[in-house]
C-alpha cells in the first residue's frame, strides 16, 4: 500500500512536468501619503532588477508585475520627482513602496516591502509558517509554551491541574509526535518532551518556523505531525542590539527577566549572552479545593554563543547552555512539607521536581566558491539532563545523556536547478529512570545515512525527495522515504503535497507527567527487555493549497491544508479501561488522525491585519479492544487574531500597537469513569469555551516598549479539575482529566528596552 501510493507520487510529479509552466513574479504597488495620512497611487513610476534589463512600470492604480530574475533581488523604484532607491526582496509576494513628497521640494523616499508577522514562506515546497518577531510580542511569550497563542495550527494547554506543565498538539496529537529543533539542532526530545518548552524563553527567539507533516530527511526521521524550528537570537547578527532588558510581572505573583548582551570580539569573532531569571510565588486557590492552581516555580538559564565567520568562507558557532529549574506545588500546605511530613498528612498533597540540563552544540560550516556551488556543513550537540521528582507518595528520578552528529554535503548538480543534498548521521541516548522503586533503563544508538534531491522545474514545480537508513540498536534497520512537492500552475496559487513515514521511540513517565499525578496504578505490558514498548511509527500525508491576492493594494492570504497520519505501531495511554490505572500498551488495532484546516489573513485597512482560521480533528485510536475519539482533544477549534498599530509620521514618533486574540474550543471527550462511586464520576464531555487574550503595547523612539495584557479576559475556568480533592491519598483521586483553563483571569504588566 505504501509503495502503491509512493508511485502515485511520482506520476504526479511526472504529470505535473508536463503541465503549463510560469514564471514567479512579483506584485507591488507604489503609493504617495497625502497630507490627510491616506495614501494615493503614482502612477507611471519605473520598477526594475538592479543590473538587469528586466523591467515595468506602474499602472493607474500604481500597482505593477514584474518577473523575478535569477541575477538580481535588488528592485530599483524611481519616478520622476522623487528620489529613486533600492529595496531587497527575498522571498515576499508583493511589497508597497511608499514615497513621501512635498509640493516643492524633493523629500525622503521611504521604501516599505510589506511583510505579515505571520507568513507562509512562499518558495517552500513545505507549507512552512514564520512567526516573525513582530509575532512573538502580541502577548508575553515568556517561554516557547507560551509563544503559540496566537497560532491556529498548535493547540495549547495544561497537562494537568497541578504541576503546571504546558503541552502542545499538532494535527490532534501530542508534541511529541512534532520534531522541536532549535537553529536545526534537536532541542526538546526525550525526557524534556514537556517541560522543555519553558527551558527556551521567548525574548531568545528571533523566529520560529511551524511547518506540518514530516520534515527534511537531513534533520532525521523523528519527525512524524511536524517540525517546529526555533531561531535565537544570533551573535553574527549586525542588526541585534548591544543590549536588551525584558521585565515582566503578573498578578499572580510571577516574576521574569531577561538580559541580552552583543558585542563584536574581532573581525571575525561575535558572542552573545543570554540570561534568564524567572520565579512564581503565588499561593492562588480560585475555586476553593485547596489545592494551588499553579506551582510555584524557580529558573535559572543562561546561554552563551559564539560566532565565527572568515572570507574564505569558513563559518562557525558554538554555545553552552544551563538550565536548572524547581517546581512545587499540591495544597496550599502540603506545597511546603518535606516528603516525610506528606506522608504522615493524610489530607495533605505536594509534589516537588529538581531539574538540571547541560547542552553544548555547535555549528560548523564551509561554502566553497561561487563557481563551485558546493557547502559542506557539521553539526554536533551534546546534552546532560537529569530530574528529581515525588508526587505525593510517588518517586520519580530521570536522567538523559544525548549525544548528536550530523554531517552534511551540498553540492548543485549540473544546474542550479538540481541540487543534491547528502550526509551522516549518529544520534546516541542513554536513558536512566526510576518509578515506585523499578528502574528502567536503555540505551539506543542509531547511525544513519540520507540523501535529498531538489529539482526546480522553470519555477513551476518543486520536487524533494528523500531517503534515509538507519539502524537502531535495539529495533533494528529501518528506511524513512519523504517527499516534497510544490506546484505553481499560476503565480498567485500554489500547491503542496507531502507524504512519509516518522519513527520515535516513546518515554511514557516524562510524556505522561499528569498520571503521576494522581492516584492511578501504572500498568506496563511484560518487558522483553528493560523498556518494554515498541518504537511509534506512523505515515503522514498531506495536501495544501494557499492563494495569494490584493486588497486594496495590500497583500492578503487564503490557505487550507488536509493532513493525515496513520500509525503502524504506537503507544496508547488507556485512560479508559479502568478509572484507577493508565495502561500503556501497543497499539492492537488502528490509530490516526485527520486534520483540516482554513486560514484567511488580510488587512482590511492599513496597519490592521487580521487572521481568521477554523480547524477541524477527528483523531481516533484502538483503546481497550474498541476505536474511540482520542481524549482530551477538541474537534472543532475557531480562532481570531486581531492586530492595530497607529502610524509613525516621523521616525522619532511613539507608536501604540493593540493586539486581540479570540479562541473557541468544542467539546472534548473525558475518560471514562463510569465504575467510579456515584459521587465521583465526571460528564463523558467537555463544554465548549472561549478564551480571549489581550495586550496593548506603547513604543518610545528610545528602543523601549511598555505592555500591559490579559489573559482568559472573562475568567472562564475548568470546575473542580482535580477528582476527589479532599482525599488525595484515596484510591480515587486524579488531577490528570484537564479539557480546559485550571487558573482564571491573569493581567500582566512588562518592559523590553533595546539599547
Amino acid at each position: 500500500m505504501r509503495t502503491f501510493i509512493f508511485l502515485i507520487l511520482l506520476l504526479l510529479g511526472v504529470v505535473l512536468l508536463a503541465a503549463g509552466q510560469s514564471v514567479t513574479s512579483l506584485r507591488g504597488n507604489i503609493v504617495e501619503r497625502t497630507g490627510t495620512g491616506a495614501h494615493s497611487p503614482i502612477v507611471g513610476a519605473s520598477v526594475y532588477w538592479l543590473g538587469t534589463t528586466t523591467g515595468t512600470t506602474t499602472d493607474t492604480s500604481g500597482a505593477f508585475l514584474i518577473l523575478r530574475h535569477a541575477l538580481s533581488n535588488r528592485l530599483v523604484v524611481s519616478c520622476v520627482g522623487y528620489r529613486a532607491d533600492t529595496v531587497t526582496v527575498t522571498d515576499q509576494r508583493n511589497v508597497r513602496i511608499v514615497l513621501k513628497a512635498e509640493a516643492k521640494e524633493l523629500s525622503d523616499v521611504e521604501v516599505v516591502g510589506e511583510r505579515s508577522s505571520t507568513f507562509i514562506d512562499y518558495l517552500d515546497p513545505r507549507k512552512t509558517q514564520i512567526m516573525t518577531g513582530k509575532e512573538l510580542v502580541k502577548a508575553a511569550c515568556c517561554n516557547l509554551s507560551e509563544s503559540f497563542e496566537t497560532n491556529p495550527s498548535i493547540d495549547v494547554s495544561f497537562t494537568d491541574a497541578i504541576t503546571g506543565t504546558r503541552q502542545i498538539e499538532m494535527l490532534g496529537l501530542a508534541g511529541t509526535y512534532s520534531q522541536i529543533t532549535a537553529e536545526n539542532l534537536p532541542a526538546i526530545r526525550g525526557l524534556t518532551s514537556n517541560v522543555g518548552l519553558t527551558y527556551i524563553p521567548g525574548t531568545w527567539v528571533d523566529n520560529i518556523q511551524v511547518s506540518k507533516g514530516v520534515g527534511s530527511v537531513a534533520n532525521g526521521y523523528e519527525s512524524i505531525t511536524g517540525q517546529i524550528n526555533v531561531e535565537l537570537r544570533k551573535p553574527g547578527n549586525e542588526d541585534e542590539k548591544k543590549l536588551f532588558v525584558n521585565v515582566y510581572g503578573n498578578e499572580e505573583l510571577r516574576l521574569e527577566s531577561n538580559l541580552h548582551y552583543r558585542q563584536r570580539l574581532d573581525d571575525h569573532w561575535s558572542s552573545m549572552t543570554l540570561l534568564h531569571f524567572g520565579t512564581q510565588r503565588g499561593r492562588l486557590d480560585g475555586n476553593g479545593d485547596r489545592f494551588l492552581d499553579l506551582p510555584l516555580t524557580k529558573t535559572v538559564n543562561a546561554l552563551q554563543r559564539f560566532a565565527f565567520s572568515s572570507v574564505a568562507g569558513l563559518e562557525g558557532q558554538i554555545g553552552v547552555q544551563f538550565v536548572k529549574d524547581e517546581k512545587e506545588g499540591g495544597t496550599d500546605r502540603g506545597s511546603g512539607m518535606d516528603r516525610q511530613s506528606l506522608l504522615r498528612s493524610p489530607l495533605e498533597y505536594g509534589f516537588r521536581t529538581r531539574s538540571q540540563q547541560v547542552t553544548l552544540s555547535g555549528k560548523t560550516g564551509h561554502v566553497f566558491s561561487a563557481e563551485q556551488k558546493r557547502s559542506v556543513g557539521l553539526q554536533w550537540s551534546v546534552t546532560d539532563y537529569r530530574q528529581s521528582a515525588f508526587f505525593g507518595s510517588r518517586d520519580y528520578d530521570g536522567r538523559q545523556r544525548t549525544g548528536y552528529l550530523n554531517l552534511l554535503y551540498d553540492t548543485e548538480m549540473g544546474s542550479a536547478d538540481h541540487r543534491l543534498r547528502f550526509g551522516l548521521s549518529y544520534l546516541y541516548d542513554e536513558y536512566s529512570e526510576m518509578f515506585a522503586g523499578v528502574r528502567f533503563q536503555r540505551t539506543e544508538r542509531v547511525p544513519g545515512v540520507f540523501a535529498e534531491y531538489t529539482a526546480h522545474i522553470a519555477d513551476a514545480l518543486t520536487v524533494v525527495a528523500g531517503l534515509r537508513a538507519d539502524h537502531h540498536n535495539l529495533f533494528g534497520g529501518f528506511i524513512t522515504p519523504r517527499v516534497h512537492l510544490r506546484y505553481t500552475p499560476h503565480e498567485d496559487w500554489v500547491f503542496r503535497v507531502v507524504a512519509g513515514r516518522g519513527q520515535r521511540t516513546a518515554n511514557v513517565f516524562a510524556e505522561n507527567i499528569s498520571t503521576l499525578a494522581s492516584a492511578r496504578q501504572v500498568v506496563l505490558p511484560p518487558a522483553a527487555f528493560s523498556y518494554p514498548l515498541q518504537p511509534e511509527v506512523a505515515w503522514n500525508y498531506g495536501v495544501n493549497l494557499t492563494h495569494y491576492f490584493l486588497w486594496d493594494y495590500r497583500a492578503a492570504t487564503f490557505a487550507m491544508d488536509f493532513y493525515r497520519t496513520a500509525f503502524d505501531k504506537q503507544v496508547v495511554v488507556d485512560l479508559d479501561s479502568d478509572p484507577r490505572e493508565v495502561r500503556f500498551t501497543n497499539l492492537a488495532g488502528v490509530s490516526y488522525s485527520n486534520s483540516v484546516q482554513m486560514e484567511f489573513s488580510m488587512q482590511p485597512f492599513e496597519r490592521f491585519d487580521t487572521r481568521v482560521a477554523y480547524r477541524y480533528l477527528d483523531v481516533r485510536q484502538t483503546i481497550g479492544g474498541a476505536l474511540r475519539e482520542r481524549p482530551l482533544v477538541s474537534r472543532h477549534r475557531a480562532f481570531v487574531n486581531l492586530a492595530y498599530a497607529t502610524e509613525r509620521e516621523d521616525a522619532g514618533d511613539s507608536q501604540m500597537s493593540y493586539d486581540l486574540t479570540v479562541q473557541w474550543f468544542g467539546s472534548k471527550r473525558i475518560p471514562d469513569t463510569g465504575d467510579n462511586p456515584a459521587g465521583l464520576q465526571v460528564p463523558t464531555s467537555s463544554p465548549g469555551f472561549v478564551l480571549v487574550n489581550a495586550q496593548v503595547t506603547r513604543s518610545f523612539v528610545a528602543g523601549l516598549d511598555l505592555y500591559v495584557g490579559v489573559e482568559n479576559l472573562f475568567g472562564f475556568r475548568q470546575n473542580q479539575p482535580i477528582l476527589d480533592p479532599g482525599n488525595p491519598n484515596g484510591r480515587y483521586f486524579d488531577s490528570s482529566l484537564v479539557w480546559g483553563p485550571v487558573a482564571g483571569r491573569m493581567a500582566y504588566v512588562g518592559l523590553r528596552w533595546k539599547i
